[in-house]
């Protein structure tokens, strides 16, 4: 027969299959997550924390395109014309059992739950770091520095 302990471990593993780590953006007018990069921690390699791409990447190809359409007279949504530091953005983490979500002083209540929902943290241990790097107009020096540091 299963412990309490052991049933407990079981489900939290069930679910943790199910969560995903990532990055996103926070979009203030829409009051929604958007620009959402994420896999399930069933996929992360050994010594993989999260998701192995960065804002500066990602966003950069979506300005491009963003700028594309307006040279086009196409209509895009003005926020991708933006610096990607200048609009709210966050990364989730997974290590030890925990998910880490990294995020600035911008982020409310609201906002935390629209995140475990998103990335299926609802039977999840969360914890929120704010971090200057994750604040409006802020960014990491390099590369190196988001993908190698120690939580």
């Amino acid at each position: 027969m299963m412990s309490r302990e052991e049933a407990i471990i079981e489900m939290t593993q069930y679910f943790n299959i199910k969560s995903e780590v990532g990055l996103f953006w926070y979009h203030p007018i829409a009051e929604e997550l958007f620009e959402v990069h994420s896999i399930p921690i069933s996929l992360l390699e050994k010594g993989q924390l999260t998701f192995p791409i960065l804002h500066k990447t990602i966003w950069t190809k979506l300005r491009y395109s963003a700028r594309n359409k307006v040279k086009k007279g196409l209509i895009c949504d003005p926020i991708y014309l933006s610096d990607y530091t200048q609009v709210p953005r966050g990364r989730v983490f997974f290590k030890d059992n925990t998910f880490y979500v990294f995020v600035g002083g911008w982020i409310t209540d609201a906002i935390k739950k629209l995140i475990i929902n998103r990335f299926n943290l609802q039977k999840c241990k969360v914890i929120f770091e704010i971090d200057i790097h994750w604040e409006i107009g802020r960014g990491w020096s390099s590369e190196k520095d988001i993908l190698n540091f120690d939580l």
